[in-house]
């Protein structure tokens, strides 16, 4: 496992639970959407970082769709769409599945 993946499944451990639960409250709570488009916002961040010295499948394939899969999350979300927001998230090819696969054996995770 290298050092540069651990430390970024490090950063984004909180982020992804808070997208988690925040998505998952919104299907319930439809005014928690906003909140959601605020952890996108966190976990886009970190994603803008890149993939340097990370060699993960599952990280480097994140790293090819992160962008287009939060916006249409994003988008979800401001339109109001909790269900399709919560699809984006949960997407098998493109979800933060990979972030999570990727992450498998860090402290955590």
């Amino acid at each position: 496992m290298s050092d540069a993946l651990r430390d970024r499944c490090e950063e984004l451990r909180a982020v992804v639970l808070e997208l988690t639960t925040t998505t998952i409250e919104a299907m319930g709570k439809p005014s928690k959407l906003a909140d959601v488009v605020t952890v996108i916002g966190k976990l886009r961040a970190i994603g803008d970082k890149g993939a340097a010295g990370i060699d993960n499948p599952d990280y480097l394939a994140w790293d090819r769709v992160y962008d287009a899969s939060l916006q249409k999350m994003e988008d979800a979300a401001r339109r109001g769409d909790a269900q399709e927001a919560w699809r984006a998230f949960a997407d098998q090819e493109t979800g933060v599945n990979l972030i999570a696969r990727a992450c498998t054996g860090y402290p955590g995770w």
